[in-house]
């Protein structure tokens, strides 16, 4: 999506990433690069994180389940805690990267503010995001060509499917250690 924007040469705030702390190591070189790019491009990057960390809450509240949970939420909170503050001072609209595939989900999201769907907007689906990015060679690293659902969150997400666990206990077993019995 950011890409695309920047390409249609759309205004652009500051760009901002939610980082749970349990991230692939491939989305973790991804994201430095994007913050590369970011840099180059004069667009201000922020890495956000919960305030007390997702091992705190984890050990507090005990493993996210399928269905949603505190991990969400965190995200969420924190991610509009974010969008309210810029707010404050300047008129922005905020871009969320659901494609058409998500199109039920996007339809969901009330927000006191404006919100936009670009890649829906654009008629893009997940695969053509993917295509769009190796484009402007973004591959990041690999993962996708690994993982088996294409869908790619946390390592210890509890919505992967038992492929995708497949997969990431046998890439990354350290990772999973513990979670995945």
């Amino acid at each position: 999506m950011l890409l695309k924007l920047i390409d249609e040469g759309e205004a652009i705030h500051s760009v901002f990433y939610f980082d749970t702390e349990r991230e692939f190591p491939e989305i973790k070189a991804h994201i430095l690069d994007m913050q590369k790019f970011l840099t180059i491009q004069r667009i201000p990057f922020w890495r956000l994180r919960h305030w007390i960390g997702f091992d705190f809450l984890e050990s507090r509240f005990g493993r996210p389940h399928g269905s949603g949970g505190w991990c969400a939420a965190a995200k969420r909170d924190c991610c509009n805690r974010y969008v309210r503050l810029i707010r404050k001072t300047h008129d922005v609209i905020e871009c969320i990267g659901f494609t058409t595939d998500e199109k039920r989900r996007a339809e969901k999201i009330k927000k006191p503010w404006p919100v936009r769907f670009p890649l829906i907007e654009w008629g893009m689906s997940s695969e053509d995001t993917l295509r769009y990015c190796k484009d402007f060679l973004y591959d990041f690293s690999g993962i996708y060509g690994w993982m088996p659902s294409k869908r790619v969150s946390c390592y210890d997400c509890p919505k992967q499917s038992r492929a995708d666990w497949a997969a990431i206990k046998e890439r990354y077993p350290e990772l999973v250690a513990g979670v995945i019995e």
